[in-house]
């Protein structure tokens, strides 16, 4: 069988997927062109029921983020309900919603089989959500030639913005919902060089060793990091890569050692191996500074960690600056008895009700009505304001990216210095809860 152009053209991408996963969304795009329905019209819901897909890892080794979306997800469908975004209006008539989760495990291969499964068999018309860059890398080439519109698929990776920007008109329904790491990971330079500047940390020096995951996420976050503590004044070294399920880094930690760095910089998006290199980090007794970007996306890091996780630093999750976030927190853990992961409940659940927003006031399937209308739809959620750019530009890489911006002006997140479990804003400034703390290792 001829292979579809378009898909023998992302071959060309930077990213981790295998040929199988290329194979299989190129034959995902084939059976598209055989089974597209007409979505100018709303008759293709099933009865009175409108179904949305909900992307996320609800199983495989980032299963626990899977579970905080879930969360996210079920205090929407209340709120939608009680706000009457629920039912549906489309067309002057009503629909409920049945959500059809679409289990990415962490792969994607199995996320494409998922999602054409979703798509072709189970007649999925709109699709929230998502968690992993390779994931979103993959499933855009399942949705587009089925005209779906998929809102805040979390994947960050700069691959998944120059893919867009190749073919921004194939790719109209994809509206990514995490700024690329050249915007956020850029962000860490600044408050490291005020902090030396006003000599709240006093580094031996400027080495740093960075450790990314084995991901487009990882090496475009590795990249873009490097750059801004090059800005700081750091010497960085090479990154260091490790795999997703990784356990073990004394090898890696005792390199640092001999390297003498005063900085470590790490991130993965999987709860097990982020929380062993924290407390293997302590354990060592390394002298450095530890930026853990990514270790609150899990609701239980301290759990995971304990006092291991004292003085790290990290801007990886929006956290509560207003009343109405700690509100939000406070029904949550009144709910499910536990600490949310901002990240990921508190993402899923503003992306679903922008969604279900979309929805009612573009009062139709037809694809086109929908992008325009999701560009036109700036909102205001619990944790960000959402804001899809036309074109790429200094707030987004790509068109259909979601913008950053300050504090709900934009995507944004502030820094915080974890201690005792908790997570108190140390920059910007204008909002921090107390200053940082050099760590007291680093002076005895």
């Amino acid at each position: 069988m001829r292979r579809d152009k378009r898909i023998q053209d992302s071959l060309d991408q930077r990213s981790s997927l295998s040929r199988r996963t290329l194979l299989a969304a190129g034959a995902a795009g084939s059976a598209a062109a055989l089974l597209l329905r007409n979505r100018r019209t709303y008759a293709a819901t099933a009865g009175d029921t409108l179904k949305i897909g909900v992307m996320g890892p609800f199983t495989g080794p980032a299963s626990r983020t899977g579970d905080s979306f879930k969360k996210g997800f079920a205090m929407a469908l209340e709120d939608a309900r009680r706000e009457g975004l629920i039912p549906v209006g489309l067309g002057g008539k009503k629909y409920d919603v049945d959500l059809v989760y679409i289990d990415s495990q962490s792969d994607p291969e199995k996320a494409v089989k998922a999602d054409t499964d979703a798509i072709s068999q189970q007649g999925v018309e709109f699709i929230v959500g998502g968690w992993h860059s390779s994931v979103a890398m993959a499933v855009m080439d399942v949705e587009a030639p089925y005209k779906i519109v998929h809102i805040g698929h979390l994947g960050e990776a700069q691959t998944i913005d120059e893919k867009i920007n190749k073919d921004p008109a194939k790719y109209a329904g994809w509206f990514k919902g995490w700024p690329a790491p050249p915007i956020f990971a850029g962000l860490y330079g600044p408050p490291l060089k005020y902090f030396m500047e006003k000599e709240l940390w006093q580094p031996a020096n400027k080495k740093a060793a960075v450790l990314v995951e084995d991901t487009d996420y990882g090496r475009g976050w590795g990249d873009a990091l490097r750059g801004s503590l090059e800005g700081a004044g750091f010497e960085v070294m090479p990154y260091d890569v490790t795999a997703l399920d990784e356990t073990e880094f004394t090898p890696l930690i005792t390199k640092y050692k001999a390297q003498q760095v005063s900085l470590v910089a790490m991130t993965s998006t999987g709860s097990v191996s982020s929380s062993n290199f924290v407390k293997q980090f302590r354990s060592q007794d390394l002298k450095a500074l530890l930026l853990g970007h990514g270790l609150t996306w899990f609701s239980e890091w301290y759990k995971l960690t304990g006092d291991a996780s004292d003085y790290t630093v990290t801007a990886d999750s929006p956290r509560i600056i207003v009343p109405w976030q700690q509100k939000w927190v406070d029904r949550y853990k009144a709910k499910y008895n536990e600490d949310p992961s901002i990240a990921a409940c508190g993402h899923m659940y503003d992306y679903l009700m922008l969604g279900l927003t979309v929805l009612n006031k573009a009062n139709t399937l037809d694809f086109d009505r929908l992008v325009e209308t999701t560009l036109d739809t700036p909102y205001k959620g619990i944790w960000q304001y959402y804001r899809f750019a036309r074109e790429k530009g200094p707030r987004a890489l790509a068109p259909h990216d979601v913008m950053t911006g300050d504090f709900m002006n934009g995507f944004f997140f502030p820094m915080v210095q974890l201690m005792k479990g908790d997570a108190p804003i140390i920059w910007p400034l204008e909002y921090a809860k107390q200053k940082f703390e050099s760590p007291p290792w680093l002076s005895s």
